[in-house]
């Protein structure tokens, strides 16, 4: 039997009484009582597993095809939605391209007004 030794001085100064009590018992299990044979063969119920129906060999073709087929109808859907996503974005960027072009054209035909205002001002006080 090993003997846990613990040195009191390395232990912290704050731990709690309860731990360093902890520290100072050695817990050891109790051995396990021996259990006669007949007891530890324990029986269990076992569920047969259930077996799908075997599809006939004149369906599964059809079957397979219906499964190619649903796919085909799937990816087409999504194809759809992607093109349609692509649109909605391109509308929406080509919607704003246009408002920024008017913004930048107001913009501009006020500059050139005020520029034309400054260069009457010019004329006015130069002569």
């Amino acid at each position: 039997m090993t003997v846990l030794q613990t040195n009191h001085e390395t232990a912290p100064a704050e731990a709690p009484p309860v731990a360093s009590a902890v520290h100072d018992k050695v817990v050891v299990p109790p051995p396990p009582a021996p259990v006669p044979e007949e007891e530890t063969k324990a029986l269990a119920i076992v569920e047969k597993e259930k077996i799908p129906d075997p599809v006939p060999v004149h369906k599964k073709g059809s079957l397979d095809r219906d499964i190619a087929l649903a796919e085909v109808e799937k990816e087409k859907k999504l194809s759809y939605v992607k093109a349609w996503e692509e649109s909605e974005k391109s509308k929406a960027e080509n919607k704003a391209q246009k408002q920024l072009s008017a913004v930048a054209a107001w913009e501009n035909s006020k500059k050139a007004t005020l520029e034309a205002e400054l260069r009457k001002i010019e004329v006015i006080f130069n002569l």
